[in-house]
């Protein structure tokens, strides 16, 4: 009996120590579906890193990001600006200081998708597949190359 419960067990413990990376390919930029905008993954960075605070008609931009400890922030912060996630914390301590606030953190892409598609000047990230009419696809990237398109 010890062998079956072993050999069940096996295959669930594989499961769950799999890497979660692999199974996200592609992670799409979204904006509400009515704003008309073009970004490039530079200007992307910017608006993350709260150094680009403005759309082009005036309105706050209002980034939004996944939780630390996502597979989605942690495939956006490689793609996007080249670093490890302990780069953006340095980033950000230094900055409170100066009283500048890192950009809103949810807990899934479910919540980033309708945080965006309901507050017209916000800016998020969430699994490709996830996307439908609510949200504009500003652009993807893709995590099985080594950078952005």
């Amino acid at each position: 009996m010890a062998g079956r419960q072993l050999t069940f067990v096996f295959p669930l413990l594989m499961l769950m120590t799999a890497n979660p990376v692999e199974a996200l390919e592609r992670l799409a930029i979204i904006v509400t579906a009515d704003r008309a905008t073009d970004l490039c993954v530079d200007e992307v960075a910017q608006i993350f890193l709260k150094k680009r605070r403005f759309w082009h008609a005036g309105e706050s931009i209002v980034p939004v990001n996944r939780n630390a400890t996502s597979t989605e922030r942690e495939i956006f912060t490689k793609l996007v600006f080249h670093q490890e996630a302990r780069f953006l914390q340095t980033y950000w301590n230094r900055l409170y200081y100066d009283g500048v606030l890192p950009p809103v953190t949810l807990a899934s892409d479910e919540a980033v998708k309708r945080f965006v598609a309901r507050e017209p000047n916000a800016i998020g990230y969430i699994d490709e597949a996830l996307v439908d009419n609510s949200v504009r696809v500003v652009f993807v990237l893709d995590a099985t190359v080594a950078s952005a398109p």
